[in-house]
């Protein structure tokens, strides 16, 4: 009895230092891509050839498409022999989710090798590898991402088995059917049921895959700001007390500490366009799936009024409030530290620290058009967008709750 005690609590010791003991070689993106494969979002392997792992995966990611199709059918049904009700409501909002959370999936899996290799340029901690605090930064990212992805599926799974307890189980258009009767027995429907509940698991999980990169840019462009920030603090004036030998060394230093931030953030901003051109498809998907999903619950709850049953839609609409929050911020976020290096260059005292002699005007000049041009290039916009409707940013937020409130008001007095 204790030895089994002993073997689960090392099981579980092995696993939780696994995730959320930060390291020079840890994965930040092992966890989402272990919940990945678990919720059939993307079978994540370093094997490129099939293996028997692979096709009962492939097999237990049919069920999904399967349930998907189903649902499809029934909407057919229901529009062929249309009543007005909340069960119709019931049917095309759970069609709408998995038809969300399936355009998210394929996009992912379509989309995958790019993401692979964004992962891979986050994990690539060569930048400041030696300094204390962007070790401490990045082990603080480390354990928040897996604390808020176990938070986050842990609390949608919760929200997953109540619907699945009180909806699914309960009301017979969530049940599998044919011609408007339900097939199989109890555990045809439980099982029937579960897939459809981690439809909304995999529309949760697909957001996180972009909300972690999202949060690892931010913190390398974060990282990159406070080297530049740090300059100033080692720099000497040039051509005061200095022979030429030193003031050689002086330029040259210069030039090399210059060219090493920039270069990196000539890295990020690269990464960074990759990235966008799979964020727009994703935002597009994102924000009007967002503002469809809250309309239908929306209209259950104006029917329903607040019970157990329209708790569930209440819930979820928050998840999506959430989704949408954190994607402007984090966009937001990333064009604000882009625009502070700039901000901190201009503000640095150059005409002190830039003093030169005459044998070294050329390195003077070659330095001060540098730093003009990072500064121009930060001030620029990311530009990161959903689709051709404008950029994701705060306002853009805060255009979608001004819709969700037309919305709900415009359901109330539809009820009255």
């Amino acid at each position: 009895m204790v030895r089994s005690q002993l073997f689960r609590l090392s099981l579980v010791r092995k696993y939780w230092d696994k995730y959320f003991t930060f390291s020079d070689t840890v994965d930040y993106f092992n966890l989402l891509n272990t919940f990945g494969t678990l919720f059939a979002l993307h079978y994540h392997t370093r094997q490129p050839r099939w293996t028997v792992k692979k096709l009962l995966w492939t097999v237990y990611r049919t069920f999904y498409l399967l349930s998907y199709l189903s649902y499809c059918y029934k909407v057919y049904w229901l529009f062929s022999h249309w009543q007005y009700s909340t069960a119709a409501a019931n049917l095309l909002g759970a069609l709408g989710l998995c038809s969300g959370a399936l355009l998210r999936l394929l996009l992912i899996e379509q989309n995958f090798p790019t993401v692979h290799r964004l992962q891979q340029f986050l994990n690539d901690r060569t930048y400041l590898r030696e300094d204390p605090w962007a070790r401490t930064e990045r082990s603080k990212l480390y354990r928040h991402n897996n604390r808020f992805l176990v938070v986050l599926i842990s609390a949608i799974s919760v929200e997953s088995l109540c619907f699945l307890a009180r909806l699914l189980l309960t009301r017979p258009e969530f049940m599998l059917q044919y011609g408007g009767a339900v097939l199989g027995g109890p555990l045809v429907q439980l099982g029937y049921g579960m897939v459809t509940a981690c439809w909304g698991i995999i529309y949760v999980l697909s957001f996180i895959v972009f909300y972690t990169l999202l949060a690892g840019f931010r913190l390398e462009m974060q990282l990159l700001a406070r080297s530049f920030q740090q300059l100033e603090e080692t720099l000497v004036p040039a051509g005061v007390g200095m022979d030429d030998q030193d003031e050689w060394e002086y330029w040259n230093n210069l030039q090399q500490i210059l060219t090493h931030r920039i270069k990196r953030h000539v890295e990020l901003l690269e990464n960074l366009r990759i990235f966008r051109s799979i964020v727009a498809p994703f935002a597009f998907l994102q924000y009007y799936s967002t503002f469809g999903l809250i309309a239908d619950s929306f209209f259950v709850v104006s029917f329903e009024g607040f019970t157990g049953y329209s708790m569930a839609y209440v819930l979820f609409a928050s998840f999506l409030i959430l989704e949408s929050l954190l994607l402007c911020r984090g966009v937001e976020d990333l064009n604000d530290l882009n625009r502070q290096i700039g901000t901190i260059l201009y503000n640095f005292d150059w005409p002190r620290l830039l003093r030169f002699s005459i044998h070294y005007r050329s390195q003077y000049l070659s330095v001060r058009r540098t730093i003009l041009l990072v500064i121009l290039q930060s001030q620029q916009s990311l530009r990161f967008s959903y689709g051709a409707h404008g950029e994701i940013s705060m306002h853009s937020f805060a255009e979608l709750m001004q819709k969700s409130y037309s919305m709900l008001t415009f359901m109330l007095q539809f009820q009255n």
